[in-house]
């Protein structure tokens, strides 16, 4: 006898699939949803998840695998199934109510809203019999005290939309140099000089803050905050965050010492952490950020990458329902694997040590340094080395024979766009053309697949089909991946289509009243307010990466429209940034680069490979470009030399052009 479903079995994304066998009657969040709710007169529950989230798992077995948990969920309430990976607009949304009600959110998220879709109450995860508790209240309260929910909604709704914008309230004048000085105080209060990252656990790598202690530490001169930096991506990688036998980094650590993760890995950390490794090697040129980088492309490239060129979601924290069993390592298994090596490895990666977890289960971690490790046991460094990586192949196949997590594999636009932006600048700095192949492979299945003819995109791709309009993020990520193209190949169509994507943003999501971009377009809004999106988190804010965007296609096409926008933009952010830097570091970068508006033109007969090995020496907010085709302004109306010349230009005008790469680097106080 078949198995009964429900309506989620018609749906694609894996984290819908899985609920698709619950006794719940779950529904898809779209228009007849929502109407269906109206029409029965019956209260919206909303749960929210994504399918890598270990407590989303166990509440579904808990309690929506429940029938009698079941029969009273159907019986009072619309239950509607969101992967929020997929409708992020409505994530946001119902997040925001919860934080407003509670002080804190996460997921699953379970929220409950009146026939109309306003929020009324909700929270986190619930044990069983508290989840009973609440849907009976709830009801209670919708029949007896439908006001009292009224009132709730409407005051919940008034501060949905103050907190879109209450950032902007009480601007305060002051000078650019003052601003980031503000900023980096504030910021320098909150961070761990010890273990690195902000204070406390857990612990979440912010690759987008770290960047901004990398920069403000160039614009301050402040040596502090790139020490912070470097001791926070050199922690991350010796902990057992980062999965020292395969590659690739968790999603976060609930100690504060990176050393336990959920073991979950999802495509967006992965892709904003090779950017950051990319950047601390080429300020420091330490072989081990250059190892990371290595491997975490090859994670992505084995676990992530599918066939027709797209990049997959995430790997679920659980296999066989126990959370890291395909991760974690017994001595035992060590003795095994590696026999008369293993005193040695188990020394070396801290078994039973440091790396001990729970239940004689180990997370590796390796907190020497390789040469001193080899120093303190006797051992030649080039022996060392090879011994380590024989045994890591050795565990790594032993390993491969264990179940493996489950994969999300729906293929999500904005994720993608960031693992092409990574790919793409990687490929420049260590000179590996070869990455720029899945680069430029991923971008040709993003175009053949989720473009429409209007030139709108979708979110989200799978089995063949795309679907759902993108958000502003999708958008956003996807132009700065084509700038970023660009910068690597000098093919003028990568720069040309990422201006088509402005344009069509501008029509589709930019409100004039904020001045300021919306989450959802005009044509896809079903929520009761119209969100905007300007805190930066693990993934810079939308709205911020649209400044970063405006700024460098205004340079480009010397469009000073642009800029004026993006200057609107981050003065209604400068009193946040200076307060709150942990949740503006992506609008603090673009801050920099408005008050600079630096940017470098390349011409002459070898000018891509000049302008490459540039770019291997410079931060990757200062565009540089070169171009043989036309199309280009900034290029077009330089002239051109019989040799290879270098044009610097910035907000106070162009410096004198140069034929000499150390002169210009001097000039940028990159050369002594």
């Amino acid at each position: 006898m078949a198995q009964k479903t429900n309506a989620l079995i018609n749906e694609t994304s894996p984290y819908l699939l899985q609920h698709a066998y619950n006794p719940v009657n779950w529904l898809p969040w779209n228009d007849e949803s929502l109407e269906k709710a109206k029409t029965e007169n019956k209260m919206i529950l909303v749960s929210i998840g994504y399918s890598a989230c270990h407590w989303c798992h166990v509440m579904e077995h808990e309690s929506f695998e429940d029938e009698s948990v079941a029969k009273l969920m159907n019986q009072h309430f619309v239950c509607i199934k969101v992967d929020r990976e997929e409708h992020p607009d409505v994530d946001q949304f119902f997040m925001e109510a919860v934080q407003l009600l509670s002080g804190r959110g996460g997921w699953p998220l379970n929220c409950f809203a009146l026939p109309d879709g306003r929020p009324v109450w909700g929270g986190t995860y619930f044990r069983k019999a508290q989840w009973i508790s609440v849907l009976q209240q709830l009801q209670e309260l919708f029949q007896n005290q439908k006001g009292d929910l009224e009132e709730q909604a409407a005051k919940l709704i008034e501060g949905i939309r103050q907190n879109q914008f209450s950032a902007r309230i009480k601007v305060n004048q002051t000078t650019t140099s003052a601003a980031f000085e503000n900023a980096a105080i504030t910021l320098k209060k909150q961070l761990d000089y010890e273990q690195g990252g902000t204070s406390g656990a857990p612990k979440f790598p912010m690759p987008d803050l770290l960047m901004l202690e990398f920069e403000l530490s160039d614009q301050l001169k402040d040596i502090t905050l790139q020490n912070h930096a470097l001791l926070t991506v050199e922690k991350m990688a010796r902990g057992g965050i980062y999965d020292q036998i395969g590659g690739g980094f968790a999603r976060y650590s609930v100690d504060a010492r990176w050393h336990v993760p959920h073991f979950e890995k999802m495509l967006y950390d992965n892709a904003q952490l090779i950017g950051l490794y990319t950047e601390a090697w080429r300020k420091t040129q330490n072989p081990f950020f250059k190892e990371i980088v290595e491997q975490t492309i090859d994670f992505c490239l084995r676990e992530l990458h599918g066939p027709e060129g797209g990049f997959l979601s995430a790997l679920d924290a659980d296999s066989e329902k126990v959370e890291g069993k395909f991760y974690v390592w017994t001595s035992e298994e060590f003795n095994t694997v590696l026999a008369e090596d293993a005193p040695l490895l188990r020394k070396y990666f801290q078994i039973d040590q440091q790396a001990l977890w729970e239940d004689g289960n180990n997370v590796l971690v390796r907190p020497e340094e390789d040469a001193v490790f080899a120093s303190q046991n006797g051992l030649d460094l080039e022996a060392w080395m090879q011994k380590l990586a024989e045994s890591r192949k050795k565990l790594f196949h032993y390993r491969k024979k264990r179940i493996r997590p489950a994969k999300d594999d729906k293929r999500l636009l904005s994720w993608n766009a960031l693992m092409i932006k990574a790919l793409a600048r990687a490929a420049v700095v260590f000179d590996r053309p070869d990455w720029l192949q899945p680069a430029n492979k991923a971008y040709d299945f993003i175009q053949q697949n989720m473009r429409t003819q209007e030139g709108a995109y979708y979110r989200s791709w799978k089995d063949g089909k795309a679907k759902i309009e993108g958000f502003l993020d999708d958008y956003a990520f996807l132009a700065q991946a084509m700038l970023q193209l660009y910068y690597a190949t000098a093919e003028v169509r990568f720069a040309l289509e990422a201006e088509s994507i402005l344009s069509f943003v501008f029509k589709s999501f930019y409100n004039e009243s904020q001045q300021s971009f919306a989450y959802t377009s005009s044509k896809s809004r079903k929520l009761a307010v119209t969100t905007f999106e300007n805190h930066d988190n693990v993934i810079p804010s939308s709205n911020a990466a649209m400044a970063q965007l405006l700024i460098s296609l205004g340079l480009i096409f010397e469009k000073q429209d642009y800029l004026h926008i993006a200057e609107q933009m981050l003065h209604q952010q400068l009193n946040a940034m200076q307060q709150f830097p942990t949740a503006h570091s992506n609008w603090l970068q673009a801050f920099i680069r408005l008050e600079q508006q630096s940017i470098i033109v390349v011409k002459g007969p070898e000018s891509l490979s000049s302008s490459l090995k540039l770019q291997q020496k410079i931060s990757s907010l200062i565009p540089v470009l070169a171009s043989s085709e036309e199309g280009i302004p900034v290029v077009d109306d330089k002239p051109n030399n019989d040799c290879t010349t270098f044009y610097l230009c910035e907000r106070q005008g162009c410096r004198p052009a140069t034929a000499s790469m150390d002169l210009l680097l001097r000039e940028l106080n990159i050369l002594d």
